[in-house]
């Protein structure tokens, strides 16, 4: 994470942004020495919300935590199996 002033942010704001959206770079941004603000691209702010809502579910988590455990007693279907299956629903 790179660190700016508001200063050096306001007057690089477009680049910036552009670097933040392109390259996933996050930038701390400080106000009178102190930690402000965070810009980040939108897609990666879309990816955390995201994240904190799955995070947020008891039913979401209890989902992942099932499918790990199917994944680690080999309870899984081959490609040729989905397909299979996929066909026969027409």
């Amino acid at each position: 994470m790179t660190t700016v002033s508001v200063a050096e942010a306001r007057a690089h704001f477009s680049r910036l942004v552009d670097s933040a959206a392109t390259t996933h770079e996050r930038f701390d941004v400080t106000k009178n020495g102190g930690r402000a603000a965070v810009l980040l691209g939108a897609d990666d702010y879309d990816s955390l919300v995201e994240t904190l809502e799955i995070l947020g579910s008891r039913d979401e988590l209890a989902a992942i935590k099932q499918g790990l455990d199917e994944l680690d007693t080999g309870d899984v279907f081959t490609v040729e199996e989905v397909r299979a299956a996929l066909k026969n629903r027409g």
